[in-house]
């Protein structure tokens, strides 16, 4: 099994009663006592994850290289910056577990660059928004549940029907979630549908699928990522140009103690895409994504959550 497989498994392991768990922790405890665990608990997996803690500091490595993010790391680099970046991990997973536990009032939301995102929306104008492992996509819940937005996540769940139950426990049912199954277009249709409903539909486009799912079947491109060529998925850039509809980067990051700032980027305007000019349209949009994400990690360089081998130098 690959260092990404793994990862995923362990990144993707909790369960709908922790979330709930988590939720009820914050409310009885509060904020201050939880974040003493999460140091502790982030200390015992930096000295119990070789991989992941080379992953860190081979990602603050590149990041270091570059002006910008030299500067904004600081100290942050070594062993120390290794900590902070887990500790970094460890309060995203605490407050996924705030949001979908319920406490979604504790904490609090920015806005960078959402004025589009919602306009479109009030027209009844589908957007297709390509995400990231930077911050937490779980609070575009937040979103979704604060300005009555209806978010469709595509991912590979295996287990999406529980997990869309627990959603739909939780409230109005304006989070969704789309399975992605590489070897049907039932998902592109579905992606389809919910565009054209005037709906938001998000994909995490700087991942490529599990081994185990990928099966030959998803096409990979090779871009410069802070200085070294890295592997990204091609199909929800390829996607991007059939879909004609506006395509924006949006991450959502945490910008204070419990406040976080949604980043929202414009890619692609809505155009139909002549079908001799997909793949070049879809190379062109990559590299715009890639370079939004380079920007990113030297605005918030602790919050990249790709911990595994991202630049695959272990397999070179």
């Amino acid at each position: 099994m690959s260092d990404r497989s793994r990862w995923v498994q362990v990144a993707e392991a909790g369960t709908l009663r922790a979330l709930r768990f988590g939720g009820w922790v914050h409310r009885r405890f509060g904020r201050g006592p939880s974040t003493v665990v999460l140091a502790l608990a982030a200390a015992y997996y930096a000295a119990r994850s070789g991989e992941r803690r080379r992953a860190s500091r081979r990602y603050l490595e590149r990041l270091a290289a570059t002006p910008e993010g030299r500067r904004v790391l600081g100290r942050n680099r070594g062993m120390v910056g290794v900590l902070r970046h887990f500790y970094e991990f460890a309060v995203n997973l605490y407050d996924r577990m705030v949001v979908w536990g319920g406490a979604l009032d504790t904490l609090e939301l920015e806005h960078d660059g959402s004025g589009e995102i919602f306009a479109l929306a009030e027209s009844g104008q589908g957007v297709l928004l390509l995400g990231a492992h930077i911050g937490s996509l779980d609070m575009l819940g937040f979103i979704a549940r604060r300005y009555d937005l209806v978010v469709n996540v595509v991912a590979y769940y295996e287990n999406a029907e529980r997990i869309n139950a627990f959603f739909e426990s939780q409230g109005p049912e304006q989070v969704r979630l789309i399975h992605l199954d590489p070897a049907s277009v039932q998902a592109a249709f579905a992606i389809r549908a919910c565009l054209a409903r005037g709906e938001i539909v998000v994909i995490l486009a700087d991942r490529p699928p599990p081994e185990g799912v990928r099966a030959g079947r998803v096409r990979i491109a090779r871009v410069g990522f802070l200085g070294q060529p890295a592997r990204f998925p091609m199909g929800p850039f390829l996607l991007a140009g059939v879909l004609e509809c506006p395509v924006h980067l949006a991450l959502c990051v945490r910008s204070g103690r419990a406040r976080y700032t949604t980043l929202m980027r414009p890619i692609a305007p809505a155009r139909r895409v002549p079908k001799g000019e997909r793949e070049k349209h879809a190379r062109e949009i990559l590299a715009r994504y890639v370079t939004l994400l380079e920007l990113a990690c030297q605005r918030y360089p602790l919050q990249w959550f790709n911990f595994y081998d991202f630049w695959e130098e272990d397999a070179a």
